[in-house]
């Protein structure tokens, strides 16, 4: 009985690490399909919502100055966005590997940070069809980065997970 439940467990956990790789893919290629306007109005959106909470005084500010300042912070509120949007992406890439039962952490990192990169490029790509948006190659290195970064952090947590159930099943 035991045996079947592991296998009905060891399936579900895998259908749900790939399906949320896949969703975030997803939404990913759904902010990607945006026109340059979209884009900008849905990151102005955000930052505008970061500014009300962190910037003293921006709801004071007339319009015009709020404007001013919104096009100062927004490129780098964009690169940000791509940082994290793929650092996500890189956490649920290590998720999904790990998820096959892939005990080599070095295997899961390069397929997870290989996967992530050649995503980073197809998305640029598609890009190229999208009104008013193209190909940047920074932000396929942003991209990389965010990816590299989160992998490394989530398989540094998976080792210290994995080293300490060991020394504690070590322990008499």
């Amino acid at each position: 009985m035991n045996k079947i439940k592991g296998y009905f467990t060891s399936n579900a956990r895998i259908l749900i690490s790939w399906s949320l790789f896949i969703i975030w893919m997803i939404v990913i290629f759904i902010l990607s399909a945006q026109n340059a306007e979209k884009s900008s109005d849905t990151s102005g959106s955000v930052l505008t919502f970061i500014l009300n909470i962190t910037y003293r005084g921006f709801k004071d500010m007339n319009p015009s100055e709020q404007f001013e300042l919104l096009e100062i912070y927004q490129g780098v509120i964009r690169k940000f966005a791509h940082f994290f949007i793929f650092g996500i992406l890189g956490v649920l890439a290590v998720n999904a590997y790990k998820s096959l039962k892939i005990r080599d952490n070095g295997k899961v990192a390069i397929l997870a940070f290989a996967t992530c990169v050649i995503y980073a490029i197809t998305d640029e790509v598609h890009q190229l069809f999208v009104p008013g948006r193209a190909f940047e190659f920074t932000d396929i290195i942003i991209d990389s980065s965010g990816s590299f970064i989160f992998i490394s952090l989530s398989l540094l947590i998976v080792y210290l997970i994995e080293n300490r159930k060991e020394a504690q099943s070590d322990m008499p």
